[in-house]
């Protein structure tokens, strides 16, 4: 399990620019649209959006550059649906595509015995509330919200070595922020999908989580124990998330 704290943005939004395909009388509306979080499925020289509800995405309309984009990458996608894709098996929906966000993807983070003060301080202790998690393949998806407003913060999901599990056996996974110093001026918003495949061993195909973060006061919350399944038991989940359009405003750096 890699042990390097990883800064990376968590979104990197591209301006896009597109034509109407549509006029009003269709029954898509281009005053519509929608946000999804999602894979990105690159071809030679386009692409596609597999979100995280199991639907694919095809940008009729879009003027993201193919060369910002790779393959795999995890974003959140801003779309208005143009029309079902009835005459091709591969999509679901032909969209117009207003904007894409780039979802910060990182390693689980491991403290042990050998792990610095100065390290373990740097991650943070700060309060982060989770919304709401979910899997995509081998990552885990974290969605938070956090207080803050003027500079960038840092997050992480922890697997501390000396404490790796509960009593019923389940690994225990801890989200932690860093406010770097920013004040509680405005509630953010943001999500971050982690790699949690360095927990597989051959002689299991399912593990559970115990993922949980600490509030405001000081105390854990959230604490849920979430079951990741890959191997023979990986199975192709249809889930449905759902993102409230306002979140796009509280969208602030996240490292």
């Amino acid at each position: 399990m890699k042990k390097l704290l990883l800064f990376l943005g968590v979104m990197v939004l591209f301006k896009l620019t597109s034509c109407d395909v549509l006029d009003d009388d269709s029954d898509y509306s281009l005053d519509n649209f929608s946000l999804s979080s999602g894979t990105v499925l690159m071809d030679v020289d386009s692409y596609s959006i597999k979100t995280d509800n199991g639907k694919v995405l095809w940008p009729s309309a879009s003027n993201v550059s193919v060369s910002l984009l790779e393959d795999s990458m995890r974003v959140l996608v801003n779309y208005t649906i143009l029309g079902e894709a009835t005459d091709n098996d591969s999509y679901d929906y032909y969209v117009r595509v207003n904007g894409l966000s780039k979802i910060l993807t990182k390693p689980v983070f491991e403290f042990t015995s050998e792990t610095t003060a100065d390290v373990i301080d740097s991650i943070g202790d700060d309060a982060v509330t989770i919304v709401d998690t979910w899997f995509t393949d081998d990552y885990l998806n974290v969605e938070f919200e956090y207080g803050g407003g003027a500079t960038v913060h840092y997050i992480n999901l922890v697997f501390d070595a000396e404490n790796p599990t509960t009593e019923d056996g389940a690994i225990i996974l801890e989200l932690k922020h860093n406010h770097n110093g920013d004040p509680y001026s405005y509630l953010q918003w943001g999500i971050a999908s982690f790699d949690v495949s360095a927990f597989q061993t051959a002689e299991k195909d399912t593990i559970d989580f115990f993922v949980r973060s600490k509030g405001k006061d000081g105390a854990y919350n959230y604490n849920q124990v979430l079951t990741y399944s890959y191997g023979s038991a990986s199975v192709e989940e249809s889930i449905n998330k759902q993102y409230d359009t306002e979140n796009v405003s509280l969208l602030q750096s996240i490292q």
